[in-house]
């Protein structure tokens, strides 16, 4: 799971932390690597939600959704006079600002940082002269202002998010995963082991369904890969305990 960025990381030890919580065993160290578990897995879940915590992240995300009516209310406006006006000259103007929104797939469901891109490219499109015109003839020029101006605000305090997520936190971050990563590794060989001497029924039950989760994290971690066009190299998914 080394390779897995945080998010991806975050999930397989959760899923390890349940299923193994959930498992029956008399032995008393498995009970304090367990417990040893818990306390590592905490210690690494408030370090992780520290680096994404920001009071900016209410503020983005008011003006996101400002941004969203903008853009909603001129991709509607637009796309009435280009199908409701039975005068020609009247519907061109929206044709053509409704074509932008097209040509660049346009959602107000995306992600931040893929809305951006898209708006900074709409509006080179739409500061064309006659583009500018058809906007001022559908009164959509001030929206139009609007929805680049709050994209520029949005960027604006995400650079300052980033900023606070100073090296202190990430660096905490990361010796949380690494101290858990060690522990996780430990208790896996010796789930392992006991399964060859003393085999559990409980914990191969905890073993076959923590690899029914880590086959779902790994289909989903490889899916964003492709979605990201990311080349790495492929790997296996690590396994709890044998069943």
């Amino acid at each position: 799971m080394s390779r897995y960025p945080v998010a991806f990381y975050f999930s397989a030890v959760e899923a390890f932390g349940k299923r193994i919580g959930a498992a029956e065993c008399a032995l008393d160290r498995f009970r304090e690597m367990r417990d040893e578990y818990d306390r590592l897995f905490k210690a690494f879940d408030e370090a992780y939600k520290r680096t994404q915590k920001s009071e900016l992240t209410e503020k983005i995300a008011a003006l996101d959704k400002e941004r969203d009516g903008y853009a909603y209310v001129m991709q509607k406006v637009a796309e009435l006079w280009e199908k409701k006006l039975e005068d020609e000259s009247l519907a061109v103007h929206g044709r053509r600002v409704s074509q932008v929104f097209r040509d660049y797939g346009f959602r107000t469901s995306e992600a931040l940082v893929a809305e951006n891109a898209k708006v900074h490219n709409m509006e080179q499109k739409l500061a064309e002269r006659e583009l500018v015109s058809d906007l001022q003839m559908m009164g959509l020029a001030e929206l139009n202002r609007r929805l680049d101006n709050r994209t520029g605000q949005i960027e604006e305090l995400m650079g300052k998010r980033n900023e606070e997520k100073s090296d202190v936190v990430v660096g905490e971050l990361k010796a949380a995963r690494e101290k858990l990563d060690g522990h996780y590794r430990s208790f896996v060989t010796y789930l392992n082991a006991v399964q060859e001497l003393q085999p559990e029924e409980s914990l191969s039950k905890a073993a076959q369904f923590y690899n029914a989760d880590l086959a779902k994290i790994e289909l989903q971690y490889q899916q964003s890969r492709k979605k990201g066009g990311k080349e790495e190299p492929e790997a296996e998914p690590e396994e709890a305990a044998e069943a």
